[in-house]
């Protein structure tokens, strides 16, 4: 969808600038969109969403969100002024007329035989024309500047659609990963319960001691506190999800249940070798949106200074008149009918204005040099970001393998505690450690995992290696 509104849009820009044969045309090189197959009938959705997926989330946000709305008005706005542009290279025709009835009446106090009255209709008829042929290109220029403009819009649409899809993955691995910790604090909480239990039967058997058993008590209320704790960040993720979907913040969603917990999303995998990745960063920055966007406003920049520079040039204009017209004899020595046209060119010379033209294509020129400044700083910042997004995934991959194996060891420490403990063998603050250890793996397991995936969404994005089908982490 996304892709074939880019498309209609192009293809209006050119009906256009093909309307007249002196615009100049410019092809606008539109980056490769982020196309998810938005379905028909995604921006119906009901209020309440239940088993969402990330692919569902992007494709409602990217119908909903505001600021892509916004960005979509001003692609809109864009191609209005683009027309304004071109209309310019027209001729202007205006028509006037008017029509009045008059009375008159005359008195001669001394000579009454003089005396007349007169009743007549008066009206004239123009119609003009007014054609700029040759205007030094300013003209030129400030369609320059409207299409540079146009194609900065569409290149922040992508952008902001980019941004958007990205800003959804973060709330919604959010989620996910809230939703999954207020799981182990259960899980953690049934595990302490036990314990507690364990601890009070083997006290009540003669075995165990009162200390040990308040220990578990308060291990187990402690979990109990922590999972209410994550049971409301859960809830208070959901609804920042819904709100970076663009949702209102009271509507009820579930998400979608993974089928494997460690499961990662499913892109193309970036190369890992240093020559690859630099390459794929360097494609990326220089097919980057944002920065297509800052070329084409230093485009736009440029432009604006040529045409202020051509106001104070000379210019040559068409202008043809046709007038028609009816005069009473009141204000004439008898009555007109007036049938006139004229044809002629008029050239202007601007002479002197204060320098003030000069003054303005300085400052244009200025803001122009700021662009491309911006279009430098564009770059810069892009690529920290991408080296840091790359650092970031094979560090939270490193960090998720190391996890795996300490939750594995984990498990089996609490298993031996707990064995032991019931053995009479081991100790309830043995066992109570090892509990808390492992309650403590699980949720780093859990962090590291949603770290992952968010990184790998931001990368995939970024090389535009997001496969349209499979826009999920299960």
């Amino acid at each position: 969808m996304m892709h074939s509104s880019h498309a209609l849009l192009l293809a209006a820009s050119l009906m256009t600038t093909a309307g007249s044969a002196i615009a100049l045309e410019t092809s606008l090189d539109l980056p490769p969109p982020l196309v998810l197959n938005l379905e028909p009938d995604v921006c119906e959705m009901p209020p309440a969403l239940t088993e969402l997926g990330l692919r569902d989330a992007v494709q409602v946000a990217l119908c909903k969100a505001p600021n892509v709305q916004q960005a979509a008005i001003a692609i809109e706005e864009s191609l209005a002024n683009l027309d304004a542009a071109n209309a310019k290279y027209l001729p202007t025709l205006n028509a006037n007329a008017d029509v009045s009835r008059i009375g008159k009446h005359v008195k001669y106090p001394d000579h009454a035989a003089r005396n007349y009255d007169l009743h007549a209709y008066s009206g004239n008829a123009r119609l003009g024309l007014n054609w700029l042929l040759f205007d030094s290109g300013q003209r030129s220029a400030q369609y320059d500047n409207a299409h540079a403009k146009l194609s900065a819009a569409l290149y922040s649409k992508v952008l902001v659609s980019r941004d958007q899809a990205i800003t959804v993955a973060d709330s919604y691995y959010k989620a996910r990963s809230a939703t999954a910790s207020a799981t182990a604090a259960r899980a953690a909480a049934t595990r302490a319960e036990k314990n507690f239990h364990a601890t009070q039967r083997l006290r009540e058997g003669g075995v165990g001691s009162i200390s040990d058993e308040l220990l578990a008590k308060v291990a187990w209320q402690r979990h109990l506190v922590d999972s209410e704790t994550k049971a409301t960040a859960a809830e208070v993720t959901k609804i920042a999800l819904v709100t970076a979907i663009g949702l209102p913040g009271q509507t009820r969603i579930s998400l979608a249940v993974s089928n494997d917990a460690a499961a990662a999303i499913t892109t193309a995998r970036p190369a890992t070798t240093r020559s690859t990745i630099d390459e794929q960063i360097t494609a990326a920055i220089r097919n980057h949106p944002r920065l297509a966007a800052a070329r084409a406003n230093t485009q736009a920049a440029k432009a604006e200074a040529q045409a202020i520079e051509a106001q104070h040039q000379p210019k040559i204009s068409l202008q043809a008149d046709r007038h028609l017209g009816i005069t009473p004899p009141a204000n004439a020595v008898a009555r007109e009918n007036v049938n006139s046209w004229s044809v002629g060119l008029t050239v202007h010379i601007p002479i002197f204005d204060g320098q003030a033209t000069r003054y303005a294509t300085d400052a244009a020129r200025a803001r122009t040099r700021a662009a491309r400044e911006t279009e430098r700083t564009v770059q810069l910042e892009e690529e920290l970001k991408l080296l840091t997004d790359f650092n970031h995934m094979s560090s939270a991959a490193q960090k998720n393998t190391l996890l795996r194996d300490a939750e594995t060891s984990a498990e089996q420490a609490y298993r031996s505690a707990q064995i032991r403990y019931q053995q009479g063998v081991g100790t309830a603050v043995e066992l109570l450690k090892a509990q808390d250890e492992l309650a403590n793996i699980q949720q780093a397991v859990i962090d590291v995992h949603y770290e992952l995936l968010a990184a790998q969404f931001r990368i995939a994005i970024a090389l535009d290696a997001l496969p349209a089908a499979h826009v999920d982490d299960h």
